[in-house]
């Protein structure tokens, strides 16, 4: 079970950087005075919400890694 936790974590990490780098845009909007404003992100600002987005699934999926185990562990002693 601790493997599969850890695979699941790796992996759940690295393809969720992937799909970050793809989905995430580069620019952000403010509003000001009753309009949008456009502004390009600097380097932090983007590496920081590629990691945000990317721990945020890494979780997701670990969590649905451990229910399933539990549900196969659960099902086998039946």
């Amino acid at each position: 079970m601790e493997r599969l936790l850890v695979k699941t974590g790796i992996y759940g990490f690295i393809v969720s950087l992937a799909l970050g780098i793809l989905f995430i845009d580069t620019t952000g909007t403010r509003q000001q005075r009753g309009g949008y404003t456009f502004y390009e992100k600097d380097g932090m600002e983007y590496i920081l919400d590629l990691l945000r987005f990317s721990i945020k699934i890494t979780i997701v999926c670990m969590i649905v890694a451990l229910f399933y185990t539990w549900y196969r562990k659960r099902n086998r002693e039946k």
